[in-house]
């Protein structure tokens, strides 16, 4: 009777560390897959020089669908109910975000005004149980920031 119950036991610690690799393999790949959308979508915004463009737009979605890259609806709605009464400029679209942020400085020549934007995508993992109990919103996004645009 003692050797069974050992072997259901080590059992049971041999699935554990299985699920726990695949869900880090898992998180790792998509982790990837959100952090090349957002550098993407950082690089593409700071050439047009902001995200106000349609062609901006355009090549931004583009991106999007070639790199497969889909976010539950509920991630991007978590980040709409934290930055939306903000008084900062910010939108959500196609799986992505941003917020704008003024910047002004005070030189020998005069001020300078100037914009930067966060941008934000979200790592696909959907564990309905986790997700719901936990909350993982915040360890599912990636930030990154274009550099300040100046338009002054």
């Amino acid at each position: 009777m003692r050797d069974a119950i050992g072997q259901v036991f080590t059992l049971q610690i041999i699935l554990a560390f299985v699920l726990l690799i695949n869900g880090y393999m898992a998180y790792s790949v998509n982790y990837t897959r959100a952090f090349r959308v957002k550098n993407r979508i950082v690089d593409i915004i700071e050439q047009y020089e902001g995200p106000y463009n349609d062609e901006a737009i355009a090549k931004i979605n583009s991106y999007i669908d070639q790199m497969t890259y889909e976010v539950p609806p509920r991630l991007v709605q978590d980040f709409l109910n934290d930055y939306g009464s903000n008084a900062n400029e910010s939108s959500c679209q196609n799986g992505w975000c941003y917020v704008a942020h003024e910047v002004s400085i005070d030189e020998a020549d005069g001020e300078r005004k100037g914009r930067y934007y966060s941008v934000v995508t979200f790592v696909n993992i959907n564990i309905p149980v986790i997700n719901n109990i936990v909350g993982l919103g915040d360890f599912l996004r990636v930030v990154g920031e274009t550099r300040t645009i100046y338009y002054e």
